[in-house]
């Protein structure tokens, strides 16, 4: 079974995507805090990491950045969640692999995430 880390305070996002881990035969771990954010990936080693860009006293933006530059993290996909609709202009400044508009809808969030778990993305 797959591994999905959630870093999100959104309830919608967190209720979404765990009511729907059976959709992508994966477990669903939901962080709010992003103190030690890479150590606790490197811990836990998920499959995709999805970022919310709104944080409560941090940015997902930067969090993707931080993540794509650690040699050990850099291939691990990144779904960023946003309700910005102009994001996609500056997405590529965070290295995020997909991005999925707030609210978010089950069939893009799914579809991102499946796309990201399919073997040639794999790390």
């Amino acid at each position: 079974m797959r591994r999905i880390l959630l870093i999100s305070t959104d309830a919608a996002v967190k209720e979404l995507l765990c009511a729907n881990s059976s959709l992508l035969n994966a477990n669903v771990e939901v962080n709010e805090c992003t103190q030690d954010l890479l150590q606790k990936i490197k811990h836990r080693k998920p499959d995709v990491l999805v970022i919310d860009f709104i944080l409560n006293n941090d940015n997902g933006g930067g969090l993707c950045h931080q993540v794509k530059s650690d040699p050990q993290l850099r291939d691990l996909p990144v779904v960023l969640l946003s309700e910005y609709t102009t994001i996609g202009r500056i997405a590529s400044k965070f290295g995020c692999d997909a991005i999925v508009n707030k609210p978010a809808n089950v069939r893009h969030l799914t579809s991102a995430i499946t796309n990201l778990l399919r073997p040639h993305h794999a790390h």
